[in-house]
């Protein structure tokens, strides 16, 4: 700045912060004050710096307009320190510049900010109070000075409108005809007055509404205005007329009622229906004027008194004595009927004596499903138990599997005639450790099936003579192999009874028996019983203490596992679990005789019964060799069981199609429709997809139904039930190929 040029000089002389800025805010000239007051918040920099961002905007919009302004400005002094100023500029067409003034109006700020935050809390205050509230001044102006959100509303205004107007345009003329009656009360009083006045809303509904006018004096008394409060007591009102019009539909409903009612006074019965009167067997004037406590017999009226005079709500059980001096099981429920001093009450007797009945056979209940909740917890944690002792035994027929296909990998890779009796042992021995894992998950298949209630018994005649074969051709080989002697006595009776299921129970018998046994022998007979068949499997093994009896029945129970031997500790704890339901199944009687060290007798008896006309056991049909040709569609979302049902169905000379995904079933039934003759489906299918769509798409495509089977792995009983009730067999996983070339032989 040029300090020589004279108009500059007596800018440095003017009073206070002011300067002549360009367009662009530069100082042309300022003040002493002006420089004074910059130097310390700039440091020498650009002074327009210290303004906040919307300030600098407004400032330099200001002055690129050729007229004269009063903006404020915010001013930054510091990281938490701001001031305020307002800027007055005169436009000096001469230098082509604002002459600006500046005025520090910080304290002004606050000052107006904190007087607006004050209103605004009041404001607040009074909108949140449940009334509407305001205030006019004295007539004859009467202006409304202040008004909440509530009271504006109610006159059809909002806070900022109804404010200055007088009271006459504010009311309607329902509202100044109420006044008017009720002005001479006012200036009669000189300080307050209530009234109740009825009026109706924007939507024409009827408001009621308490009104009170207080005066609001000055020191000298003189009056300044008045406080106008309205409580909206509309749903008061229309309580109190609800209460009124329930009143009369009680008496009615008493009159009515089923249930005894009466009404006392001070423990004094004035009324009662005649449900009461017919319960207590009293007509309706020996019920008048007696007291309620007389009801009750001597032993419980302290305790009735307590809770029916109490003034509270009542619910006792009791008894009472009739008029035949009978004592009643009652539940009585009292209830005050009256309002404010009103000490009337009303009670209600219930004929409990059904109730308690029902109530008994629901405790009974209770505890009965207490005690399986008990059960079944046990079992719980029982499972928990199997899980880590059958991982053993789950896991080491896998285990040597695995050992074999490395041998079978290493024997493909240096291919050698010498190999050839090695390849036969390991396939040997591969089938051997597939049929011990087989038996594992069969058995847990079989409490499957029989939590779901999927086993269809039909109670046929059962050749023993048959079914003791087959017993003895199944142990031989194991009883043999540990040294013990197993005798099956020849027996030529007859049973009526589904043969598979006495067939589960017989050999999980025996199974438990050679198992048990580390040696000596194992014993299969039956004993003649009026009209039934005693079927013993008797051993010599470690035997059974007492107190065991009944815990061998359970799941995953396991007997004398440090007694038996390394390999007979090997088992998943549930073939007598099995035994029991299966026995239940068929309805025969399952007995056990035991003594620790001794050996263990179980039996089963079985109703006897002649044989048939024809022996069908004698017709036995062995497993097909040469099933034919089947046109075979396979559906499986598991690429490699699809490859190897494809191999294996093509090893034994069917025509294959394959599909991982019902969609890709549908392709391939639509396109060899008139070859496809036989349908293999996985019960899951990946994603929400089963068997049930599946089967049903294919079945459409192919116009026609053809012998279908269901594969599952799933043993839990809510899935095999869901299977079984689509009416198609079941191969349940691991299929048994003998299983597999049966279900899709051609019947001849």
């Amino acid at each position: 700045m040029a300090s020589h040029e004279p108009w500059q000089q007596v800018w440095e002389h003017l009073p206070g912060v002011a300067a002549l800025l360009s367009r662009t805010g530069t100082p042309l000239a300022a003040t002493t004050g002006w420089a004074a007051r910059w130097a310390s918040l700039t440091r020498n920099a650009d002074w327009r710096t210290v303004l906040d961002d919307d300030s600098r905007c407004r400032l330099l919009d200001a002055l690129a307009r050729d007229r004269d302004f009063d903006i404020p400005l915010d001013v930054l002094g510091g990281l938490h320190d701001r001031s305020h100023w307002r800027c007055t500029g005169w436009w000096d067409s001469d230098r082509q510049a604002h002459a600006c003034q500046f005025a520090d109006v910080t304290t002004t700020e606050a000052r107006r900010r904190a007087s607006g935050a004050v209103s605004e809390r009041i404001h607040l205050l009074f909108d949140q109070l449940p009334m509407q509230v305001a205030y006019f001044s004295p007539p004859p102006s009467a202006l409304c000075l202040f008004a909440n959100d509530g009271f504006a509303r109610s006159m059809g205004f909002d806070r900022q409108t109804v404010v200055g107007l007088p009271a006459r345009e504010v009311l309607r003329p329902e509202d100044r005809q109420r006044v008017k009656e009720m002005l001479p009360r006012y200036w009669v009083g000189g300080e307050r007055v209530h009234f109740e006045h009825s009026r109706r809303d924007s939507q024409g509904r009827m408001r009621h509404y308490e009104v009170s006018w207080v005066a609001d004096h000055d020191a000298t008394g003189h009056t300044r205005g008045t406080f106008v409060l309205m409580a909206d007591v509309t749903e008061r009102h229309l309580a109190e007329a609800s209460l009124r019009a329930s009143e009369e539909r009680l008496a009615r409903f008493v009159e009515a009622s089923a249930e005894g009612v009466f009404v006392h006074r001070d423990g004094v019965i004035i009324d009662a229906n005649p449900a009461a009167c017919r319960l207590l067997s009293l007509p309706h004037e020996g019920l008048i004027g007696r007291s309620v406590l007389s009801l009750p017999p001597e032993a419980l009226r302290a305790s009735s008194h307590l809770r029916i005079d109490s003034g509270a709500d009542a619910l006792i059980d009791t008894e009472m004595v009739d008029g035949r001096g009978q004592l009643i099981a009652v539940e009585l429920v009292g209830r005050p009927m009256g309002r404010k001093d009103d000490r009337r009450r009303m009670t209600v007797i219930r004929d409990m004596r059904d109730r308690q009945a029902a109530q008994a056979r629901i405790h009974a209940l209770i505890k009965d499903l207490r005690s399986q909740k008990d059960r079944a917890e046990a079992a719980d944690r029982a499972k928990s138990v199997f899980l880590a002792a059958a991982s053993h035994d789950l896991r080491q027929p896998i285990h040597a599997m695995g050992l074999f296909l490395s041998a079978l990998r290493a024997m493909a890779q240096t291919p050698s005639a010498a190999h050839q009796h090695d390849l036969a042992e390991i396939c040997r021995r591969m089938q051997s450790s597939l049929d011990g894992l087989g038996q594992l998950l069969n058995m847990l298949l079989d409490v499957s099936r029989l939590d779901a209630n999927a086993v269809q018994v039909q109670p046929a005649p059962t050749s023993l003579t048959q079914l003791f074969i087959e017993i003895e051709q199944a142990f031989a080989d194991i009883a043999h192999e540990k040294g013990l002697r197993l005798h099956v006595a020849p027996c030529s009776a007859w049973v009526h009874t589904d043969a598979a299921v006495l067939r589960r129970i017989l050999s999980n018998l025996m199974a438990n028996a050679v198992r048990y046994t580390p040696r000596g022998r194992v014993l299969l007979g039956a004993r003649r019983r009026p009209g039934h068949i005693e079927i013993q499997v008797c051993d010599s093994g470690i035997g059974i203490a007492p107190e065991q009896l009944e815990a061998i029945f359970e799941e995953f129970y396991q007997v004398g596992q440090s007694r038996a031997g390394r390999d007979e500790a090997h088992g998943l704890g549930l073939g007598l679990s099995i035994v029991k339901r299966s026995a239940r199944l068929i309805g025969a009687e399952l007995h056990v005789r035991s003594s620790p060290g001794r050996g263990s007798l179980f039996s089963v008896s079985v109703p006897a019964c002649a044989p048939p006309p024809h022996n069908p056991f004698e017709a036995t049909s062995p497993a097909p060799s040469a099933p034919g040709q089947r046109s075979v569609l396979v559906i499986d979302d598991d690429p490699h069981v699809l490859m190897g049902m494809q191999q294996l169905l093509q090893v034994w000379g069917h025509r294959v199609w394959c599909a991982a995904s019902a969609d890709e079933a549908v392709v391939l039934a639509i396109e060899h429709a008139a070859h496809i003759d036989l349908l293999l489906s996985d019960y899951r299918l990946g994603g929400n997809t089963t068997a049930v769509q599946a089967i049903a798409a294919v079945h459409a495509c192919l116009g026609r139904s053809v012998p279908t089977f269901i594969l599952t792995g799933d043993t839990s009983p809510q899935r095999i039930q869901e299977a079984s009730e689509l009416g198609f067999p079941l191969l349940h996983k691991p299929v048994n190929a003998n299983a597999l070339l049966n279900a899709i032989a051609i019947p001849e």
